[in-house]
Formats: structure tokens, sequence, C-alpha cells
């Protein structure tokens, strides 16, 4: 399922930042290991999304699936799907920087979506946006139902800026 899990082994002392070349302060890697210990629910040595769900949840942290999603997709480097230790660690020590749209970008994607321009995306234009975009076989029917009800914070069928904006930032 997951392309690469050789990529997990690391160091004790150190974990590396492939990016850069940095290594994280060895007085910080036991405290990372713990935490993603406590995230790495099946001890398997990865963080699934499932798992960074389920602890942010026990942690008080309510995050949309497609906050969850953002994170895993820019701080996943290897894109196998799951965080290994490095790749946590990463983000802990604020090396991996999770993207912040300016209003503007989030105003274009936003009207990119609003097809009709009344002033929301309705279900039926974000259908439609995925496949002119052909991103269909990343994101199924039923994926795109689920991000919908997600971002439609107030449950009234459509996305308001304001709920676009919580949903991507």
């Amino acid at each position: 399922m997951y392309k690469n899990k050789a990529s997990a082994s690391s160091s004790a002392a150190q974990a590396d930042d492939s990016k850069n070349g940095h290594a994280i302060a060895k007085s910080k890697v036991e405290e990372y290991r713990q935490a993603f210990a406590l995230f790495d629910a099946n001890k398997d040595g990865f963080i699934t999304i499932d798992e960074l769900e389920k602890a942010m949840k026990r942690f008080g942290k309510r995050i949309s699936r497609l906050e969850l999603s953002l994170i895993m997709h820019h701080a996943d480097n290897d894109q196998n799907g799951v965080l290994t230790f490095d790749e946590f660690a990463n983000i802990l020590d604020g090396r991996q920087e999770m993207p912040k749209f300016t209003y503007s970008q989030l105003r274009e994607q936003f009207d990119m979506f609003d097809r009709d321009h009344d002033g929301f995306i309705e279900k039926d234009e974000m259908m439609q946006c995925v496949a002119e975009l052909a991103l269909t076989a990343s994101f199924p029917l039923p994926v795109v139902e689920q991000l919908f009800r997600e971002a439609d914070v107030d449950g009234d069928g459509k996305i308001s800026f304001e709920e676009f904006v919580l949903a991507v930032n």
C-alpha cells in the first residue's frame, strides 16, 4: 500500500532534513520520538492521515479532513501516503512550512470554483472543476462529497468564501 517504508529508518541521535541538510538538535530528537509515538497508534513506524486525525482530536484540535490532507500532502516529502519520523520531526522543528495563501490567491481559487458567480460554491460547481482539471482519479466522487460536507460548516448546501478560507487555510 505504501511506496517506500524503508525511509522510516533514522538515527536515534538525529533526524535528517533532506531538503537542506540540517539535522534536528539531539536534545529534541527524544522529545519528537515521544510525540511521534503518541500519533503512531498502531506502532508501525508511520503516521497515517487517520492516526493524525485521531491524535489531533485527543489533543483537542478539530481539524477538517481537507486540512489534514493538506498537512499530509506538504509534509509527506516522498508522497508515500504516510509520515515517517523524519517528516514528522521536520514539522515539529518548524522546518516544514505549511502553506498559507494570500487573500488574492484565495479569492482567485474561490472564483474558479464559483462558476455562476453567486458568491457560493455549490457541489455541482466543485464536481465540474474537479472533472475539468482531470482530478477525478485523486478526488473521486465520495472524496469530493466528503470534502464538500466538511467545508460546508453551516450545512446550507453551499460553501461561502469564509468557509472556503477556513477549509483551505
